[in-house]
């Protein structure tokens, strides 16, 4: 029982760290037009969630590489498109193809923050 409680303080430790650090800024906040690391998360989740898996790695008209194209293994590709899935379910406009392009709020960094465990 003592191994469980401690573990349970673990976890909640770092829930409530990762909810304090997104109050904080990050890299590119508000500083168009590539807004740094959190847009590049968040595009790729736009990526993932909206074009077919071919067409990921590749520049089309859907897929600009040049604004944050999708660098990592599929694997990570993989858990972009998880995370838009909930992403979707929670306020669809956050993975919005091509509209959402520099979408930044609270609620939504707080999502990325909890997910993606977003740098900055």
């Amino acid at each position: 029982m003592e191994k469980w409680s401690l573990m349970t303080i673990t976890v909640l430790l770092g829930l409530i760290v990762r909810w304090t650090v997104s109050f904080g800024s990050y890299s590119g906040a508000g500083k168009p037009p590539m807004y740094g690391d959190y847009e590049a998360q968040r595009h790729w989740q736009e990526v993932t969630y909206n074009l077919p898996i071919k067409q990921w790695y590749f520049n089309t008209s859907d897929n600009n590489l040049q604004y944050w194209g999708l660098d990592y293994p599929p694997l990570t590709a993989y858990h972009s498109l998880l995370c838009a899935y909930v992403a979707k379910l929670i306020n669809p406009d956050w993975i919005a193809l091509h509209t959402s392009r520099g979408y930044e709020s609270q609620p939504h960094k707080l999502f990325m923050r909890a997910t993606d465990g977003l740098q900055g």
